[in-house]
């Protein structure tokens, strides 16, 4: 066995000790959640009545976040791509769900999306920056969100964050910042960024940790040239920037009130809605800082810490159980099926109106 194959097979062994580790601690923590002291079996044995309207409110919102991602991955890629047809952009959505889910730090999600659009005939420069700038509106309203939320609710943070909650949340806080800033000179300075990306490929393959640097660089120069020319064309389309915008803080908001709805199934009085949404944000933004699929157990302990005002110890092991069901487990279950990739298909140059269907 040369030294090559050795190495392979070493990767390959980490790999498969990480994913078992994280299947294992997934096992772990449903099976904690479901039958430690105050879960959701004590819960059920309580006699306490669970509104299964407000769980299914939280299903539906949860179902309209992905649904808002499929239209504004279409668009942002019917722009450049004028025969695109929306189960193009359902399957991509799809696709990024599942491989979120999966992958450390969510990394698997846009390359996969971007395969996959491929596949259906979308050029992959167009779909690469379709997706960062996806991601640039992204970034921009959770920082906006987190803004809002600390400065109109600071108080609730005061009072129910312990030290290392608030330091986990300045990080996380300034990571948001530091990838906008990233992402902003990637948009504006065409020929730094270049420059920078070029030099780190050359490094990379000095090192011996990238092939064919040429064609790396080649594609390099292609997908910043068709980013910086979508986010002009971008910048100056003042409508589809402000439909965007919208259309993601709807999304985001309809993410954020899943708990609520969770809180308000255990019949619990006198919650703050504003209160929650703003602590759901915080959740997503400190639990995203964990290189693990779906931020597991920090998503878990971030809930905890920020809803403990609100849901009770009896209650929130299965409210987070059931969070979890909903957003990430379940999540899973129905992306699964669009994650395979199929065979490439060429996209028609012109398409009629009632085909983009």
């Amino acid at each position: 066995m040369n030294r090559e194959q050795e190495q392979k097979k070493f990767r390959v062994s980490v790999s498969l000790i990480f994913n078992i580790a994280i299947v294992a601690l997934t096992i772990f923590l449903i099976v904690y959640f479901v039958f430690s002291e105050d879960g959701l079996i004590d819960l059920i044995n309580s006699g306490l009545e669970i509104s299964l309207w407000w769980i299914l409110a939280a299903v539906i919102l949860h179902l309209l976040n992905i649904t808002i991602d499929a239209a504004i991955i279409y668009l942002f890629v019917r722009e450049n791509t004028p025969g695109l047809k929306v189960r193009t952009a359902i399957k991509a959505s799809m696709v990024g769900q599942f491989y979120c889910a999966i992958t450390p730090s969510a990394t698997g999600g846009q390359p996969m999306q971007i395969l996959t659009m491929s596949r259906s005939g979308v050029k992959g420069s167009v779909a690469t920056s379709a997706l960062i700038q996806k991601f640039l509106v992204w970034q921009f309203t959770l920082a906006a969100y987190c803004i809002v939320a600390v400065v109109a609710r600071f108080s609730f943070f005061r009072e129910n964050l312990d030290k290392h909650m608030w330091i986990l949340s300045a990080i996380g806080f300034v990571v948001q910042l530091a990838m906008l800033g990233a992402l902003l000179l990637a948009s504006f300075a065409k020929n730094f960024t270049k420059k920078v990306s070029g030099g780190f490929l050359k490094l990379l393959a000095k090192l011996h940790i990238l092939k064919n640097l040429d064609e790396k660089l080649s594609k390099l120069e292609e997908t910043l040239d068709s980013f910086h020319s979508s986010n002009k064309a971008l910048q100056k389309n003042k409508p589809l920037l402000i439909e965007a915008y919208g259309l993601t803080a709807i999304q985001m908001t309809s993410l954020f009130l899943v708990p609520y709805c969770i809180a308000m199934s255990f019949h619990i009085p006198d919650l703050n809605i504003f209160d929650l949404l703003c602590a759901q944000a915080y959740v997503n933004m400190v639990s995203s800082l964990v290189p693990l699929p779906g931020g597991s157990g920090a998503a878990e302990y971030c809930f905890s810490t920020f809803f403990m005002a609100y849901i009770s110890p009896e209650t929130m092991k299965s409210a987070i159980l059931i969070w979890r069901t909903i957003t990430y487990y379940g999540t899973i279950m129905i992306s699964m099926p669009f994650s395979g990739v199929g065979k490439k298909k060429q996209l028609p140059a012109k398409t009629q109106s009632d085909e983009n269907i």
